[in-house]
């Protein structure tokens, strides 16, 4: 359209804005009506210059201002507008009369070269001048353009291919930072269907999800890889794709994404992760990890197992606490009475403060160490090692501490009465030899052969007493042979009788056997048996009551097959606590002159070493039976020994 210059009415007034300065500047010979009828132009929507026909700009509007970016204050004179060699002469034809369409290139100082579109008419006046005017829809169409080249060169500038399609798929344009990633030539992009240019898997993927968008869906994303062509030594590549149907078009945009490197990052990630995954579950002992917050990370199977009854509540955002306290209602922990809430406050400020190792006892008796260290960001990471074997041998070697050191106290103890028990006989022998050597009693005296069996009898002791320290050597040290035979019981309990009962005529006890005619025979070795009826007999005659002293030895078929042999006497017997002394080496349950027969005589043969009961029990569990006492204070004595059935009948049964 064509816009005459309005004529304003005379005025005395000055000339304000543009056209006072046009007029202080002496840029225009005009007239200040004239320049005062620019006023109204300057507020017009629609882009005006007043042009020389040299293509000198002497004034233009509001409009045209914004429309090149040109500053409100900057000269008019520093615009000037250059025609396409299209059209050379318009600028001529317009300062004729003539209207003339043409495309020209605006020059302003400080901004870009502006390509419109311009319609030149002859200015009304001054004359001489040249009105051009931009068309309604050129400033839009120009900010569409310069948009466009923005839009072009952002997609140069991001690393994604942009595709323009149609909905079938064919390319109306792209653009690519780099086409070859796509193992296609650029020059395949256009004029044909994307499904028809991208190798397998991309194609079908593609084809498929633009069948989707034409099925209604606006937006769609995907993923694919391209193996390298064939006979390249290079690497799969990895895309993300997106398309997204414009609206009231049939076209589709596609922006095509290549992640490999982000992909082969996140693979190197997850590569890392699950090594340092299947390295935490293989460790032996349980690990676990705490954040900042103290909310669990990780942890292994191993301490899944440990707190198995605990396992729902070990969960990865669960807190420290609410394990914890989770596992003490469940009855995990071995906690104190009454000091619930005081045990959990004390291990939550020990586990904040990854103080150093401790041992804790679970419900079910195993043992946990703990320990926890504090990590670069602020968490807790946690060790827990099963212990229980260790607090077990740390038990084991406990007892067997004290048993060494018990050991130690019955060898001092041994030796002690060992030597005491040399001792004395000894100084008995000495003593009664010196007097029948230095005949203190005169020649011949008849109480030197008194003294000379008192002699006789403490060499016996000491005899028997050496025997029994040897015999209880050899069997501890496993040294002791067996000289087995079918051994008739009622002859050997037969023979021991005969040899003990002097003894026991002088203190009036009894001697009993019940032994059935019947009673298989045993195979054994027939000294030590006699061994062992010499003496629990001897012992029993010693400690049984005089005149109505009893002792009785009875034996009989068990009733898995074995021959159970028993000694009772009806003496002052023993406590219960008492019995494991008498079994010790050298153990004195009684004094030596508390037995009821001694009246009141320290004869040798009457005294006892201690060791026939420990002698005993050994020599019975030599021949794979069993040794049992049962004796109350003031009721006697019975001690059972049980031969097994494998030694009864004609000879020794092998397994």
């Amino acid at each position: 359209m064509t816009t005459a210059l309005p004529v304003a009415p005379h005025t005395d007034a000055a000339p304000s804005g543009l056209g006072r300065t046009l007029l202080e500047k002496d840029e225009l010979d005009m007239a200040p009506e004239d320049a005062a009828g620019l006023q109204w132009l300057d507020a017009l929507a629609t882009p005006l210059w007043l042009l020389r026909p040299d293509g000198l700009t002497v004034w233009l509007n509001g409009a045209a201002r914004a429309l090149i970016g040109l500053e409100h204050d900057a000269p008019a004179a520093a615009v000037r507008v250059s025609l396409s060699s299209r059209f050379p002469a318009a600028l001529e034809q317009a300062a004729a009369g003539r209207t003339v369409d043409a495309r020209a290139t605006v020059h302003a100082p400080l901004t870009l070269p502006l390509e419109v579109d311009l319609r030149l008419v002859p200015a009304p006046r001054p004359s001489g001048l040249i009105l051009a005017e931009a068309p309604a829809d050129s400033g839009a169409r120009q900010e569409m353009m310069r948009l466009n080249e923005q839009l072009i060169a952002l997609s140069y500038a991001y690393p994604d291919i942009r595709f323009e399609l149609l909905r079938d798929g064919t390319i109306l344009d792209f653009a690519a930072a780099s086409p070859g990633d796509l193992n296609v030539p650029a020059e395949r992009f256009l004029a044909h269907r994307v499904q028809e240019v991208l190798p397998d898997p991309a194609a079908g993927m593609l084809a498929a999800a633009l069948g989707r968008l034409n099925e209604g869906q606006t937006v769609i994303g995907l993923d694919f890889s391209l193996p390298p062509p064939s006979g390249s030594a290079g690497d799969t590549k990895f895309f993300e794709a997106r398309l997204v149907a414009l609206p009231d078009s049939d076209r589709v945009m596609c922006s095509i994404r290549n992640v490999t490197e982000r992909v082969e990052a996140e693979r190197a990630a997850r590569r890392a992760h699950h090594l340092l995954s299947d390295a935490i579950e293989c460790i032996t002992e349980g690990f676990v990890l705490y954040d900042a917050q103290d909310r669990l990370v990780l942890c292994n199977g191993r301490y899944r197992e440990l707190f198995s009854a605990n396992t729902d509540l070990i969960t990865p955002g669960a807190s420290f606490e609410e394990v914890l306290r989770g596992g003490v209602e469940r009855g995990v922990y071995r906690v104190p009475d009454g000091d619930l809430e005081g045990w959990v406050e004390r291990r939550i400020e020990q586990h904040r403060g990854a103080g150093p190792p401790m041992e804790m006892e679970l419900h079910d008796g195993r043992w946990i160490r703990i320990e926890e260290w504090r990590t670069y960001e602020g968490g807790t990471v946690g060790i827990r090692a099963d212990i229980t074997d260790l607090k077990a041998r740390e038990a084991e070697l406990s007892a067997a501490r004290d048993e060494a050191e018990q050991a130690n106290q019955r060898k001092s103890d041994y030796v002690h009465h060992l030597s005491h028990e040399l001792r004395t006989p000894l100084n008995a022998v000495l003593g009664f030899a010196q007097i029948i050597h230095d005949e203190m009693m005169g020649p011949n005296n008849p109480r030197y052969r008194e003294y000379a069996g008192q002699i006789a009898a403490a060499g016996v002791y000491m005899l028997d007493l050496i025997n029994n320290l040897l015999d209880l050597a050899r069997i501890e040290a496993g040294r002791m042979d067996l000289h087995e035979e079918a051994c008739n019981l009622s002859l050997l309990v037969d023979l021991t009788f005969g040899m003990m009962q002097p003894r026991a005529c002088e203190a009036a006890v009894t001697l009993c056997m019940e032994i059935p005619d019947d009673l298989p025979s045993l195979h054994g070795d027939a000294s030590q048996i006699r061994q062992m009826l010499t003496n629990l007999i001897g012992n029993a005659i010693k400690f049984s009551p005089p005149k109505d002293g009893c002792v009785r030895v009875r034996a009989e078929l068990t009733e898995d097959g074995g021959i159970a042999l028993t000694v009772a006497d009806n003496g002052i017997g023993m406590r219960p606590e008492q019995i494991p002394v008498a079994l010790d080496a050298f153990g004195q349950v009684h004094g030596r002159n508390q037995g009821q027969n001694n009246q009141g005589r320290d004869r040798a043969a009457e005294r006892g070493s201690g060791l026939g009961l420990p002698l005993t029990r050994a020599l019975i569990a030599l021949h794979g039976g069993t040794f049992h006492i049962d004796s109350r204070l003031g009721a006697g004595t019975t001690v059972r020994l049980t031969f097994p059935p494998c030694r009864v009948g004609g000879g020794m049964q092998r397994p």
